[in-house]
């Protein structure tokens, strides 16, 4: 018998926060502090994302995310009266790049906060940069646990880490894939594939030490170079293994060639989760509805396509209109990436910018205080988990949950909490596509 699903998700109502946005709630302003009101006028925030280059697919998205919520932000008065002005630098999907950008941002733009970075290479290269001007890096999209090692302060990571990416991929397999595959959770065969990067090695790394101890059974775990030309001998080796399950960890480009490969050898799995890639729209353009149908992804949800009912109203509000806003700008709906954005940006100007205007100065060190003594809900931000920051400037609240490409729409559909639709199993063979 599955076991209970250990997500922290509520299915109870959520109160309305009262946080002291006023303009962003829709009141007037005139109501916050004096401190505020005084010695705040303008928050100088700078987005530093990949938005040419290899990442730039989803970094862009990610980038258009949070950049919606700020502009939000100021049609509603600012934060408690201080307007917010954006400045953007393009990474270029390099981490040498990322490093100058942002010291250009900080040097020549003076700002008080960088929102970044899509990807944990680019974070790992920005870290530094942010430690020592005493800026905040807000990172609402890089998961490696190695982007921060040090445990430098001015680091605050909205989204999981890969630990969360594991976490819901073994639920999933525990609670869901198993009783379908008529075999306990230790009967079933996992094949692990992953980019040797900062990213997809946390993810195996991740998924290997969760599995250890529930006595779960790995057959493969394969590495390669994210700028390989051909994935198929990663491919063959998966088949020679003969996993039940795959759950594999790509960037973008990787993610085409292992689908292309995964075709041409006929690899027909009971369930595939992948990530990164496997959630972009470039994906389905590619493939097509048909050739990505019932193919998993493993991440924090695709907004467009989730359970909203138990969101606070003025989240459910807000994701309602920005989701409206990101399709019409872009022509593809808002998935995870762009989610990622909005619900990152969203904690910032709810939950932190406030407290930080009411000191009287937003600096790196009135913004981390603030990120300490945050406290949202489940439920009350975009992404439909909450936010609570730990001495490392991870939320503690942060999850993944497992989404599935149904008739051409990234689905969520695990935990039930946040589903849009349930899972479709057993994914269709190749020669059913």
């Amino acid at each position: 018998m599955p076991r209970r699903s250990r997500t922290l998700w509520s299915t109870l109502p959520v109160l309305v926060l009262s946080l002291a946005v006023a303009g962003c709630s829709g009141g007037s302003s005139s109501g916050s502090s004096g401190g505020a009101s005084g010695a705040v006028k303008e928050i100088r925030i700078g987005l530093i994302f990949p938005t040419t280059g290899s990442m730039a697919a989803l970094g862009d998205d990610q980038s258009r995310g949070a950049k919606l919520v700020l502009d939000w932000a100021n049609q509603n008065g600012g934060i408690d009266g201080a307007k917010i002005r954006i400045f953007e630098a393009d990474s270029q999907s390099d981490p040498g790049v990322a490093a100058t950008v942002a010291q250009r941002l900080i040097d020549q733009d003076q700002v008080q906060v960088l929102i970044g970075s899509y990807a944990s290479g680019l974070a790992q290269a920005e870290v530094p940069v942010a430690a020592r001007n005493k800026v905040l890096l807000w990172e609402v999209g890089a998961v490696s646990p190695t982007v921060n090692p040090a445990g430098n302060k001015y680091f605050v990571r909205t989204v999981g880490t890969s630990a969360t990416y594991a976490a819901a991929d073994l639920d999933f397999l525990e609670n869901y894939l198993a009783a379908k595959l008529g075999r306990s959770p230790a009967q079933v065969r996992i094949g692990i594939a992953h980019e040797d990067g900062p990213f997809g090695t946390s993810v195996a790394a991740a998924l290997v030490a969760q599995a250890k101890p529930k006595g779960l059974t790995i057959v493969a775990n394969e590495a390669y170079p994210e700028t390989s030309a051909d994935l198929t001998p990663v491919v063959l080796r998966l088949k020679q293994a003969r996993p039940d399950v795959v759950f594999i960890a790509p960037l973008v480009s990787s993610t085409m060639l292992f689908w292309q490969a995964a075709k041409t050898q006929n690899l027909n799995l009971a369930a595939i989760i992948g990530s990164a890639g496997f959630s972009s729209s470039t994906f389905l353009q590619k493939f097509g509805a048909k050739g990505v149908e019932g193919v998993y992804d493993v991440e924090p949800p695709a907004v467009e396509n989730m359970s909203s009912a138990n969101l606070a109203p003025d989240a459910k509000a807000l994701l309602d209109q920005l989701r409206t806003t990101f399709q019409s700008q872009t022509g593809h709906p808002c998935l995870v990436h762009c989610g990622d954005g909005i619900g990152g940006a969203y904690i910032l100007i709810k939950g932190v910018l406030p407290a930080a205007v009411a000191s009287g100065a937003v600096t790196g060190d009135s913004l981390r205080a603030a990120a300490a003594r945050t406290n949202m809900p489940d439920g009350s931000t975009p992404q439909g988990f909450g936010a609570k920051f730990d001495a490392q400037g991870d939320n503690t609240l942060a999850r993944s949950v497992i989404m599935q490409w149904q008739a051409g729409k990234l689905n969520v559909v695990y935990p039930p909490a946040v589903a849009a639709a349930p899972p479709i199993y057993p994914m269709p063979t190749w020669s059913q596509r």
